[in-house]
């Protein structure tokens, strides 16, 4: 390929061996891109990437000089192999974690505070350690408890009684993350855990330079690991505004490196769709505030449009995607879920033995005698918030239900709609498609920066046509005439120009 003037300017930097900040917009070649500067070096370098569909890609791609890796890749190569006894084991209930602790509940200003939940603080404040690139667990990795602190007066946050309860825990962090690092330890061990022991063991990793991809996803701890790589040049590659896994603890490296005077060039060429959907994504990025916009590709007349038969209908919450699914079946379609929905079938089963009142073997379920119990253990213990959207799909759908539109789905290149979270929608593209309703209205409530961003990953993955017409924030889409008898979209006639008298 004959690269660009942007990606030109990208391997001149590279060819300094100097630190490299890369803002790749969306579909912008910066796999390609990343793919020139290995090709154009006998050195060796090394791959990392969060996702591990994106590094089975670079995987195929990149040439023999260059080895890709997740970075739980790596460390489970390094240390993680070592506890394979002790991953996926089933959950734990928290007050089994707190028995093994030594928790006593707390009363706190006349509330009492159940070992159980106290445990599950303690579990927390642990894999916020894990993400952190601190050295070792503190107060300061304690998430904040609402209700036993008044606020102040303007509404700002009190901490004396939160204050209160990290104090009597702190000494429990110590002991949980001694018995995580022991082989034979009785608390659940996870992926995040021998990342961090990884990371704490002062990792060097054997390459020349360090192709760091999708960084805008990456947690501190994982950032921490690629910065103390001192003897290799490190590229930094990703786009500021997909940052969507905040949630997960990931933080936006790119943004800090920006920052901090890194040499930074800039792929704003799409070379996914055109400009009319460029126009729209950049709607968006100035809704951001970004320093990028999106150049659409010369050669493509892409369309925001209505669709009335899309390849991919993307929803921001797994209610929404679920909830289309249903709508897709009921038209007599078949609908294909990103991902399969394999462990939504587990779960779904699981949940409907305990709505029965049998007990049921699933890992994540098991710990429980109820379907009450699972819905008072989302709501309030800080250990079930990754168990909350599924449980509320659940209740909204009915078990058996999800598990009747999830099993036998086809194959995602004979499905009739595609339908995904704009999460799992990130790094994929298809010719049509849709936006669900869900993204939040401007006129309802004040949307926040995550939402936006996640609102630019689902506007970016249309070739040929984007339909965005249920999508309130969002400037209208011009009117499409349909054909009654097709439901086909037929040109819009031009409107007869106006005879006047000479």
């Amino acid at each position: 390929m004959n690269p660009t003037d942007e990606q030109t300017f990208a391997l001149d930097c590279f060819s300094t061996e100097e630190n490299l900040v890369v803002e790749a917009g969306a579909g912008t070649g910066k796999t390609s891109t990343l793919i020139l500067m290995a090709e154009d070096t006998d050195r060796k370098g090394q791959y990392i990437a969060f996702n591990k569909a994106i590094v089975s890609d670079a995987e195929r791609r990149m040439p023999r000089n260059v080895k890709a890796k997740t970075a739980h890749g790596l460390a489970y190569g390094r240390v993680g192999y070592k506890f394979k006894a002790r991953l996926n084991s089933p959950r734990m209930k928290s007050q089994d974690i707190a028995n093994i602790l030594g928790v006593k509940s707390l009363r706190v200003d006349g509330k009492d505070m159940a070992a159980g939940f106290l445990a599950s603080v303690v579990m927390k404040a642990i894999t916020n350690f894990c993400n952190s690139a601190d050295e070792e667990p503190g107060t300061k990795h304690f998430s904040y408890i609402d209700g036993i602190d008044e606020p102040f007066s303007d509404g700002k946050r009190s901490y004396a009684n939160n204050d209160f309860v990290r104090s009597e825990l702190a000494p429990f962090l110590a002991i949980a993350w001694a018995d995580i690092n022991h082989l034979e330890g009785r608390l659940p061990f996870k992926h995040e855990h021998y990342l961090k022991i990884w990371q704490l063991s002062g990792p060097r990793i054997l390459a020349d330079f360090i192709l760091f991809d999708e960084c805008q996803d990456a947690n501190p701890v994982m950032l921490a690991i690629v910065e103390a790589q001192t003897h290799a040049q490190k590229v930094y590659v990703g786009d500021s505004q997909q940052a969507i896994y905040e949630f997960t603890g990931a933080i936006n490296a790119l943004g800090k490196l920006a920052d901090s005077g890194a040499t930074t060039a800039f792929l704003t060429q799409s070379w996914r769709f055109g400009q009319e959907i460029a126009d729209k994504a950049n709607e968006v990025l100035g809704m951001l505030d970004a320093p990028l916009r999106l150049i659409g590709h010369p050669g493509m007349d892409s369309t925001v449009d209505f669709v009335p038969a899309p390849k991919a209908f993307l929803a921001r919450t797994n209610g929404g995607a679920i909830e289309q699914l249903f709508a897709e079946m009921e038209r007599g379609g078949h609908p294909h879920l990103v991902g399969g929905g394999s462990d939504i079938i587990s779960f779904a089963y699981g949940a409907d033995k305990l709505m029965k009142g049998e007990r049921t073997d699933n890992p994540e379920l098991a710990c429980f005698e109820s379907w009450a119990e699972v819905k008072d253990y989302v709501a309030n213990d800080q250990q079930g918030d990754d168990l909350k959207l599924l449980v509320s799909v659940m209740d909204r759908f009915g078990p058996i239900a999800i598990v009747n539109a999830l099993q036998g789905q086809p194959k995602e290149d004979a499905a009739s709609l595609v339908v995904s979270t704009a999460h799992k929608a990130k790094g994929r593209e298809w010719d049509t498609v849709a936006l669900a309703g869900d993204f939040p209205d401007p006129e309802k409530r004040e949307i926040t920066e995550q939402e936006l961003k996640l609102l630019y990953v689902a506007a970016t993955r249309a070739r040929d046509t984007l339909d965005i017409g249920a999508v309130a924030i969002l400037s209208p889409q011009p009117p499409a005439n349909i054909d009654p008898t097709t439901g086909e979209i037929v040109a819009v006639p031009e409107p007869a120009e106006e005879k006047t008298d000479a």
